[in-house]
């Protein structure tokens, strides 16, 4: 008998490469998992700290709006004026007229110097930086420009206190 001698093919993977690959596969899997979970933290804190920056902002503008037109300008107790800034019972910053309420500033600290005001606007959350600036009061000059009653301060003291702004009719 003549007896073939073809070499015999061995199709396939051995146990130890499939082991090694899942292995891999494994890792690599992990280590995505991983950096989709950081990018999702990330966005969800990137997009609070946006949410409560534009809450502080959207004041910074209402008051500047507010204080470049004014001719009368005082602390009360109560809201009142053509525009009104200041806390509720609960802490809240209302704004007025149009009843906007931010719950992300803590404290707003004015203060009159020359015919400029000055302001802080104090976030709620110590990671947030507070905003400042003066807006020089356009009206000042004119005979008819009123802050008698305004005392330099804060108005976040209880109970509540407002800044209360007038302006001029048209």
């Amino acid at each position: 008998m003549i007896s073939e001698n073809r070499p015999t093919k061995k199709s396939g993977f051995t146990l130890t490469e499939l082991m090694v690959s899942l292995l891999i596969v494994g890792m690599l899997l992990a280590a995505m998992t991983s950096v989709f979970l950081l990018s999702q933290k990330v966005y969800t804190r990137g997009s609070d700290i946006s949410y409560k920056q534009k809450s502080i902002t959207n004041v910074e503008t209402e008051l500047q709006n507010s204080l470049a037109k004014a001719i009368e300008i005082s602390v009360s107790q109560t809201s009142g004026g053509d525009y009104n800034i200041g806390f509720n019972g609960t802490g809240e910053c209302n704004i007025g007229p149009g009843g906007y309420v931010s719950d992300q500033v803590k404290d707003i600290q004015l203060e009159i110097v020359g015919d400029t005001i000055s302001y802080k606007l104090i976030p709620k959350n110590n990671t947030m930086s507070t905003l400042s600036g003066g807006i020089v009061l356009n009206n000042f000059n004119n005979p008819d420009f009123k802050h008698g009653s305004f005392v330099n301060g804060s108005l976040s003291q209880n109970p509540p206190r407002y800044l209360v702004v007038k302006f001029a009719i048209p």
